[in-house]
């Protein structure tokens, strides 16, 4: 198992909990991380703890 933190960034897949989305990280701010949906583009404002590494997003690229 690896120790490494996953980063999320700018311009890169993830995947957001919170939503159940693909995002795209659009930017990394202190007061929380700007994504773009990859289904409808819709924009909107997440935490770094909602952020995982998305698989699927990763195999469309």
């Amino acid at each position: 198992m690896s120790t490494e933190r996953w980063e999320p960034e700018e311009g890169r897949p993830a995947y957001d909990r919170r939503s159940g989305e693909d995002v795209r990280v659009m930017a990394v701010h202190g007061c929380g991380v700007f994504v773009r949906s990859l289904r409808d583009g819709r924009e909107s404002v997440t935490t770094l703890a909602e952020l995982v590494p998305s698989e699927r997003a990763v195999e469309g690229l």
